[in-house]
Parts: structure tokens; C-alpha cells; sequence
């Protein structure tokens, strides 16, 4: 599996579970909608930071495993990348979208309402 399947297949699992975490913690703060969007906004941007700044580690992987510091590099950065994707399909959503599109991939709510599931966490769907 290359570099690039490699990360869209951690983004099919991660961001649905940031997803889940993040809305959950929006409603128990108590956030307005303008205070929820403002703070997506910023988890956003954020991960757009981290991925300018360290996106080299998970694009040029070699393969070999890694450890100390340079473990931490590639945790930090796919974690952050993983909330960011997250925080952006919710703020899609509450800006009235479906979601958004991220590395092939599209993470958001379905389209129709039969395929909706309980909760508020973005899911990911092939894009075609």
C-alpha cells in the first residue's frame, strides 16, 4: 500500500471518531452556533498549520518504523490532521453543506436521508 492509500484509509477511521469526539464536546460546552463555528473554524485552520509545517513526514514516509521524536512528529501531525478534516465537515454542516472533500475522499453527512445514522460525526464516502 502506498504512502497515499495509507493515509486515506487512517482518515476513513480517524476522522469519524474525531468527529464523534468533537461534536460531543460542542454540546456539552454549551457553544452558541456562532461560538461552535468559530472554534471548528480555528481546529481548521490549525491542522492546515500542522500539515504545512510537518505534512513532509506523512507524504515521504520510507517505511521503516520510527521512534522518540520522530514517532511523535508523525502522531502529532496525522492526529491533527484527522481533527482538522473533522472540524471542517462539521463547520460544512453547519454552514448548511454536506461536507467536504479531503485527499479523494469526501467526509460529511449522506446525502439522503435514508442513509443518515444517529449522531453528528463525519463520515467518509468515496468520492467518485
Amino acid at each position: 500500500m502506498n504512502t497515499i492509500d495509507e493515509l486515506r484509509l487512517f482518515l476513513d477511521f480517524s476522522v469519524p471518531l474525531c468527529g464523534a469526539d468533537i461534536a460531543y464536546k460542542l454540546k456539552q460546552w454549551g457553544h452558541s452556533r456562532e461560538q461552535a463555528k468559530n472554534w471548528l473554524r480555528g481546529e481548521a485552520e490549525r491542522a492546515g498549520g500542522s500539515l504545512g509545517e510537518n505534512g513532509d513526514v506523512l507524504q515521504f514516509s520510507d517505511g521503516r518504523p520510527r521512534s522518540g521524536r520522530a514517532q511523535n512528529r508523525v502522531v502529532r501531525t496525522a492526529s491533527e490532521l484527522a481533527r482538522g478534516v473533522a472540524a471542517a465537515a462539521l463547520l460544512a454542516q453547519l454552514e448548511g453543506k454536506r461536507g467536504v472533500e479531503a485527499f479523494g475522499g469526501f467526509y460529511g453527512a449522506p446525502a439522503r436521508p435514508a442513509d443518515a445514522t444517529r449522531g453528528a460525526c463525519p463520515a467518509r464516502k468515496p468520492a467518485a
